[in-house]
């Protein structure tokens, strides 16, 4: 316990050189107060948030989710295998309990339940990861860390990522009437090139906008030091009882495609689309329409499959899938700014969404060398589409007293979705795909949902006191989401059968709190406090998902409640010539978390919870068959320390330009089971920090940035196997080991068109896991397996080894 408060130390140490502080820092005409925009003398500092801003997205050379946390140690990416990643992790949580945003509209469900991934996901037969959105879209985002429901609403239980799009406003104005921005540059790691434009103009009232950015690339690489395993045995076929052997010789080798230590091949490509259009009426109305676009396809040769051999002769069939993502969003909005009346501002907007998430699969078999143009191909095809509509209606109001300002935000909202999927399968002939040699078996798999919510707000920050020494903001909201399940003919019949019984709309409702205090005690020191909550009400799968199976017989649950959570913060903060740091301890308690929960052996009679009916034109049910269902049943606490500061080092006689920093992340907890016994929690992540050391030219023609990232290793001691497992470790912990990273950052501007920069990564070439990357691994199903009882291909989950990124960027 004494190494992890070691950055700790050092973050104490820090904070102690900044009360040499020689002067306020520079006025501020606005800042932000939970989204509240008050006129004020000095920065606003908040607890567990931070807005990472255009021009640090280009400094730190952002392309994806990993790039945009990379130095931040107290969030991280959950892996979600070959289709990209899931989601974040934030204070113990991940995925859906997670809050993705997108200009105030959630992106969508991970479909990465318990249950789903028992059934389908372990087998790769859907890509249910949540959607990823363009890094050159936004000209800002922020990052909340702990309950948010206040500004979130439902998912945002361990906090939120909120992603704010580009306008036109960013660029031009009655002086500047057009820009033009040109973007390109390559990433390493994954042999992506990526090219982007960025316009704007204005001409009379009327604006527009347009960011269109092109990605291809191809797997992301790893560090492994092994050679994939040939396959010596021409004849062999998949045994688990006799998996791969590293000590045996060469003649003895026999694996299949989990034993692979390299990446499966991969080629994707990325195309997106940003348009806006706004007519200003007046200074005080305003009309603005937006169109967004992006599609992913992902080809990849899935050598990793279980079935699939490595080299050599094929002992299995070929597994081919196209992964695609697509998110398509149109929305209008109306704006209005009032001099006397109940709002200073007012913004009505109106948002429609859709999301696919698509997989086509195809086996190539192995005897497709002897069956010649008889030769047939097994497609599978899987689609999953989540619409949304909504509205909202945001007001502000600030009101001036002699001594203290008295700032408002209030608002209304709603909006309803709809979940749907399918799902079919056939033969077709090799080298004509297009003749079908079976009929398409078209079905649906999963039970599909409308849902609706609605939700009010009302914000407030009051500041107090001479020279603004006091700062308080409370504020509330009342959620209310529903759902139902659908009716389809597609269904199975024993699925159909059973939609009456699961009774009629699922309501949760309720409120969210959070108040937040700020004391300017000294010239430039705060003391800052901090209460929020956060709710999330049951995803579709949750909630709707059932399989009527004698193997695995999964029950629906229409009456799982909200997750919930309360969390508490208390920090010291300061600011001024010299630098800023922010130093904070949390805490945060969940409750009624949902997790996938084994029942016990069904039954027929109706008055049992592992009653199993299977409706076949006839009132039987199972007996002897496992049962599943969604049920809550864990609590949880976490609680940590968060430093994060930067130093200035003029401020001690060295040049001028010469900074360093420090960001340092320790989090530790339990959950709670109903028995009251507690338990580690696999989604917290190791502590780490980022120390780092920079240099900006005071010309700004030219800067260059060291980090060393320092992790430790994820002790198998503080982990489990599984909810129904509690006494025994995760496996693969044992392959988590204390690493550092050194990358190396640069830029330089030429002229004032023109910016050059570059990085390197893990430059001395280091091979490490990520706990994400190990957490990921699967036991069970066909894909992102490595062998159970040897754990051949571990090295196929090394993060990549040294890698470079480049880009080019002209500005008109």
């Amino acid at each position: 316990m004494h190494i992890p408060f070691k950055p700790v130390l050092a973050a104490a140490a820090i904070a102690q050189a900044f009360p040499a502080f020689a002067a306020d820092p520079a006025p501020q005409s606005t800042q932000t107060l939970n989204e509240i925009t008050v006129t004020g003398t000095r920065k606003t500092q908040k607890l567990g948030e931070e807005k990472i801003r255009r021009k640090t997205l280009d400094k730190l050379l952002v392309n994806d989710e990993h790039d945009l946390v990379r130095y931040d140690p107290g969030i991280s990416v959950v892996e979600g295998g070959r289709a990209g990643s899931n989601g974040f992790t934030i204070r113990g949580v991940d995925k859906d309990r997670v809050a993705i945003n997108v200009d105030g509209l959630a992106q969508a469900e991970s479909r990465s339940s318990e249950a789903f991934q028992e059934l389908f996901g372990a087998y790769g037969n859907f890509n249910a990861n949540r959607n990823t959105s363009e890094p050159e879209n936004f000209s800002e985002v922020t990052i909340t860390k702990g309950a948010d429901s206040l500004k979130s609403g439902s998912g945002a239980l361990g906090g939120a990522v909120n992603y704010q799009t580009k306008s036109a406003s960013d660029y031009v104005s009655e002086d500047k009437p057009y820009h033009l921005g040109i973007k390109g540059g390559s990433v390493g790691k994954n042999s992506q090139k990526f090219s982007s434009i960025t316009a704007a103009g204005r001409l009379f009232g009327l604006d527009a906008l347009l960011v269109y950015t092109r990605r291809f690339g191809k797997e992301t690489k790893n560090r492994s030091t092994e050679g994939n395993v040939e396959i010596k045995n021409k004849g062999y076929v998949y045994d688990p009882n006799k998996p791969f052997n590293p000590r045996l010789g060469p003649s003895s080798y026999v694996a299949t495609g989990v034993a692979r230590s390299q990446p499966d091949p991969q080629e994707w490509v990325n195309k997106s689309t940003l348009f806006k259009l706004g007519y200003n009426f007046n200074d005080r109305n305003r009309i603005g329409w937006i169109f967004e676009d992006s599609r992913t396809d992902r080809f990849t040769n899935e050598l990793s499959n279980l079935w699939t051999s490595l080299t050599g002769d094929i002992t299995g069939d070929y597994r081919h899938r196209q992964d695609v993502s697509y998110r398509r969003r149109t929305g209008v909005e109306y704006k209005n700014e009032l001099e006397h009346g109940p709002w200073d501002s007012l913004k009505l907007r109106y948002d429609k969404q859709r999301i696919d998430m698509n997989t086509w699969t195809w086996d190539i078999p192995k005897d497709y060398d002897t069956n010649g143009i008889n030769g047939q191909v097994y497609h599978s095809f899987r689609h999953i589409r989540q619409n949304t509509a909504q509205w909202t209606a945001d007001f502000e109001k600030q009101l001036d007293f002699s001594k203290a300002v008295w700032a408002a935000q209030y608002g209304l909202g709603g909006g309803k979705g709809d979940n749907a999927n399918s799902d079919y399968s056939y033969f077709a002939k090799l080298y004509d795909p297009k003749i079908l040699t079976t009929n398409q078996g078209k079905i649906t798999m999963l039970i599909e949902n409308r849902s609706k919510y609605k939700f009010a707000y009302w914000n407030n920050a009051f500041h107090l006191g001479g020279n603004d020494r006091f700062r308080l903001n409370a504020g509330i909201r009342y959620d209310k989401n529903s759902s139902s399940a659908k009716d389809n003919p597609k269904y199975t019949t024993a699925i159909r059968g059973q939609i009456p019984h699961l009774g009629s709309e699922r309501a949760h409702a309720g409120f969210s709190y959070g108040t937040g205090f700020d004391w300017r005690f000294t010239k430039h020191l705060h003391l800052l406090a901090k209460y929020s909550t956060g709710f999330r009400a049951p995803t579709s799968d949750e909630t709707w998902l059932l399989f009527p199976h004698p193997d695995f017989y999964l029950k629906a649950n229409p009456n799982l409640k909200a997750e919930k959570a309360k969390n508490w913060e208390l920090g010291l903060a300061g600011s001024g010539k010299a630098g800023n740091f922010k130093l904070s301890g949390f805490k945060t308690k969940y409750r009624d978390f949902i997790e996938l929960t084994y029942m016990g052996v069904s039954s027929d009679d109706p008055k049992k919870p592992t009653y199993a009916p299977i409706s076949d034109g006839k009132d039987t049910a199972l007996v002897s068959s496992p049962v599943w269902q969604n049920q809550n049943r864990s609590a949880a606490w976490v609680k940590g320390i968060e430093f994060n500061g930067t130093w200035n080092l003029d401020s001690i006689g060295l040049p001028k330009g010469l900074h360093t920093g420090l960001n340092v992340s320790y989090i530790k907890g339990k959950a709670t089971q109903n028995n009251g016994k507690e338990t580690p929690i696999n989604a917290l992540s190791p502590w780490t920090a980022v120390y780092s050391l920079g240099y900006d030219a005071p010309s700004k023609r030219w800067g260059i940035n060291a980090y060393a990232t320092r992790t430790a290793a994820k002790k198998p001691s503080d982990t489990v196997h599984s909810n129904d497992d509690l006494n025994n470790p995760w496996p693969y912990a044992k392959h988590s080991k204390a690493y550092t990273l050194f990358d190396l950052s640069a830029y330089l501007n030429i002229g004032k068109q023109v910016t050059l920069r570059a990085a390197a990564y893990n430059i001395t070439n280091k091979q490490y896991y990520t706990w994400e990357s190990l957490r990921s691994i699967r036991e069970f199903g066909t894909v992102n397996r490595v062998d159970n009882k040897t754990h051949a291909g571990i090295q196929r989950f090394t993060s990549p080894g040294r890698s470079y990124n480049f880009t080019i960027e002209a500005k008109f």
